[in-house]
């Protein structure tokens, strides 16, 4: 222990008394460790963060839409009817139920308002927005075509005015009047990638698709049980529709699972091929260190022969000058360490926040454990040539260095 303690002592002397050059030595560790840290921690927060814009959204939900380039578009249309006739050949399907998205007009405070209606189930669909007020459709609602509605939060402070209860009034849409039941909780996104969730939207029951007038749909949303059976249940809806209307009629299934499966490998593709060039700064540092470790063990090739000319063995000899290599990566790794930390913070508070609205938390531990490892194994592997060049010398022609 004493030994290393010693070791320790004179590296940081070294290290001192050639605080310029020692410096331009760690310059590569230190811009490879805050490279791949910033990378690393900018990667991560981006991918929670976006994935966190499609929260509202069920995972366990698939929408099936026609395709958009098919021989007969018109036949391939979704009918209201096919819900119905789809759950019946999909029985592992939790439900299906027809969407259909429309505009209708209300007067808000003698003005004429534009709203984005959308239909719905009973229970959680396809958006699992939670709800500030009131209640989700009950399967009453839906089976009794009753004229119910639950509105988003920009909704509510478009009709009565912000944080004004909802509940039990009626909204006027298109002449018809229907009673709030629900109003949806503030959406947390209120960057530029905005959802769905934070526009002026009134959910209604699916089952007055045909009093509204429409016979045709914008999209089936099939339920499953889990985000695990999601596809599964989906591709069984398209068959169904297939079989309904032809194989000539081509679908496509669109889920939340899916999606954020396919950003989560986008994301960490990037941030793997972007970080593997970070990561070569690294190496390049670590030349920088042997290149100036064999320097240091030329220059003190005498003391070398001094020191073994009174006892010091190869190990101490390895040792003392291995130690130097370590000392000068861990000092440019937590340099390192602590700049990337700051630009990963300014980048992620700054053109992450303003671009999804929030910061989703992540784990720092991880990305600091692997940066200051690699920076660690670099001086080892490094730092470990000069060490043993430099216990193999000879004592005796190292006396007669000049």
């Amino acid at each position: 222990m004493n030994k290393i303690l010693e070791f320790f002592a004179e590296a940081v002397e070294f290290v001192w008394n050639n605080r310029t050059r020692s410096l331009l030595t760690m310059l590569g560790i230190i811009i490879g460790v805050g490279a791949v840290i910033a990378i690393l921690a900018v990667g991560d927060s981006t991918t929670k963060s976006v994935q966190n814009l499609l929260s509202p959204y069920s995972q366990s939900s698939a929408l099936i839409v026609p395709k958009q380039q098919q021989p007969d578009p018109q036949n391939a249309a979704i009918r209201y009817q096919d819900a119905r006739r789809v759950k019946l050949l999909v029985p592992d399907a939790v439900d299906v139920q027809p969407v259909l998205a429309i505009q209708m007009e209300t007067r808000v405070r003698h003005t004429d308002e534009t709203l984005q209606v959308f239909t719905t189930g009973a229970g959680i669909g396809f958006d699992t927005t939670p709800l500030a007020e009131g209640r989700r459709f009950t399967p009453d609602d839906v089976a009794a075509h009753h004229r119910v509605c639950i509105l988003s939060d920009t909704a509510r402070s478009k009709l009565f005015g912000d944080g004004v209860p909802a509940v039990g009034r009626a909204v006027r849409l298109n002449g018809s009047y229907y009673v709030v039941v629900g109003v949806q909780k503030k959406p947390q996104s209120t960057g530029l990638l905005q959802t769905n969730s934070g526009q002026v939207t009134v959910l209604v029951p699916y089952t007055l698709i045909p009093e509204l007038g429409y016979t045709y749909v914008f999209a089936l949303s099939v339920i499953a049980n889990g985000p695990g059976d999601v596809t599964r249940i989906g591709n069984a809806a398209i068959a169904a529709l297939q079989k309904i209307h032809g194989q000539r009629a081509q679908y496509e299934e669109r889920d939340i699972k899916t999606l954020n499966d396919g950003i989560s490998k986008v994301f960490t593709v990037l941030t793997g091929v972007i970080g593997i060039v970070a990561g070569i700064s690294l190496l390049v540092g670590g030349v920088g260190i042997m290149n100036i470790m064999l320097v240091s063990v030329t220059e003190r090739t005498r003391e070398i022969g001094i020191r073994k000319a009174i006892g010091a063995s190869r190990s101490d000899i390895l040792g003392q000058f291995l130690t130097e290599a370590l000392l000068l990566c861990a000092i440019g790794g937590t340099i390192g360490l602590i700049g990337g930390v700051l630009l990963a913070e300014l980048v992620i508070h700054t053109f992450i926040a303003q671009l999804t609205g929030t910061v989703v938390s992540f784990s720092w531990l991880p990305i600091i454990a692997v940066s200051l490892t690699f920076s660690v194994g670099v001086g080892v592997i490094f730092g470990i040539y000069p060490a043993v060049r430099a216990s193999y010398l000879n004592p005796i022609e190292c006396l007669r260095y000049e």
